[in-house]
């Protein structure tokens, strides 16, 4: 990528939108990674884009880049903890082409128009495979486990990964979910995002089975614990739900709740009044599991913020965010196509990186051809079938063009 801003350019486009609010017939004119004007029409220097909407950079909030080598997603008919078995079986199986499997998520998600993306990591990564793909990352450090002797070796975990890979990335903590996590791991990986100032990321309210363990003690997943060696009577002494993470995770500076299929009324409303929560929703994944509807729109209707994620190559076929605004626009034709792009965008980049509202004119963008319009609708055609992402441009530099005919004029 060269430095941000090296020349100043002026590109004449059929949409433009930038921090919620779309214009059309302009020219956009970006210099030292920013956009500094919008003018009606094209001015006589602007670059001719065509029939395109260049758009607030998209954002994956949630992602494994880990499983990005996968063909095809990891079955998921069936009880979740049986693919959870087949996701660590892959995991141990391919412990040797993390970097690769890194490198490749990157290079698939800046082709898909990605400019942030929020990720989940384990072992075997370096801070150079995240650096050298070319796509700012939050990369949060998972941890898990529920023995104190677990637990201590992961708190050193996380404090070591926050203080050494801030260097060279944005680092965050990713206490993994409350079947795999002592409540305690989750207080001491949030005391230590709170002496950081590093954001938190947790799976929760993921299955009914999850609430049925924390309510219960039972069903699948004490049986996915004991078959594991892990399981001991005193592991949940007394019943849980996910509102007590929910209050645990509320003392982060930021915390991204992901998934959250099963959250009820009053779960949602704690987290619409945290204004340092964000819901990280992944559609696609949600469908393939075969959840109950999600309950993002209640949370929108309480005020609550929502980003959008893919979650990873085990349960998805791809890691286009883009396609997951395209699936939500069909499930969801009432929704504004501006709304879904802020949740695709604006609300992810402020969970991840909150800097960035410090420069809401920086040149992170999405370039998207748009299908057939009618009437010169073009926010109701920016999601259609037919529109693609042809281009990805981070801090003013273009990062990726698509080269098949529909691509950026040059």
């Amino acid at each position: 990528m060269s430095p941000a801003g090296s020349q100043p350019q002026s590109y004449h486009v059929a949409c433009f939108c930038l921090g919620g609010t779309p214009h059309f017939d302009v020219t956009v004119q970006i210099e030292q990674g920013h956009v500094v004007d919008v003018v009606p029409g094209k001015s006589h220097s602007a670059v001719e884009l065509g029939r395109v909407a260049l758009v607030d950079g998209l954002v994956n909030a949630h992602t494994h880049l880990e499983f990005s080598l996968l063909s095809q997603p990891i079955p998921t008919h069936g009880r979740f903890t049986d693919w959870i078995r087949s996701v660590v079986k892959h995991r141990q199986a391919h412990q040797d082409s993390t970097a690769d499997a890194i490198r490749a998520g990157i290079r698939e998600s800046l082709s898909a128009g990605t400019t942030l993306i929020g990720e989940i990591a384990t072992t075997g990564w370096s801070a150079f495979d995240y650096a050298a793909a070319g796509c700012p990352t939050v990369v949060f450090q998972e941890v898990l486990g529920q023995s104190p002797e677990r637990v201590s070796q992961q708190v050193q975990l996380a404090r070591s990964v926050v203080e050494t890979a801030a260097v060279k990335l944005s680092p965050g903590i990713s206490p993994h979910a409350p079947y795999s996590t002592h409540i305690d791991l989750v207080r001491e990986s949030v005391a230590i995002a709170r002496m950081r100032g590093c954001p938190v990321a947790m799976h929760l309210a993921e299955t009914s089975s999850e609430l049925e363990l924390l309510s219960s003690q039972t069903g699948e997943f004490r049986e996915l614990l004991s078959d594991f060696g892990i399981w001991n009577e005193n592991l949940f002494p007394t019943p849980r739900r996910a509102l007590d993470y929910l209050h645990v995770l509320a003392e982060a500076p930021r915390a991204l709740i992901v998934h959250g299929n099963y959250l009820d009324d009053e779960e949602l409303r704690f987290i619409a009044a945290q204004p340092q929560m964000t819901l990280v929703y992944c559609p696609r994944t949600h469908f393939a599991f075969g959840h109950d509807p999600h309950p993002w729109r209640r949370l929108l209707k309480m005020g609550g913020r929502v980003a959008i994620g893919t979650d990873s190559r085990a349960s998805n076929p791809d890691l286009s965010l883009f396609a997951e605004l395209q699936f939500l626009a069909r499930q969801h034709p009432d929704i504004s196509p501006w709304e879904l792009l802020q949740a695709g965008s604006i609300t992810g980049r402020t969970a991840l990186d909150p800097a960035s509202n410090a420069s809401p004119t920086a040149a992170n963008l999405t370039l998207i051809a748009l299908g057939e319009i009618q009437d010169a609708n073009f926010g109701q055609t920016l999601f259609q079938p037919t529109s693609h992402v042809c281009g990805t441009m981070i801090q003013g530099n273009w990062v990726w063009r698509n080269t098949d005919g529909s691509s950026i004029a040059r």
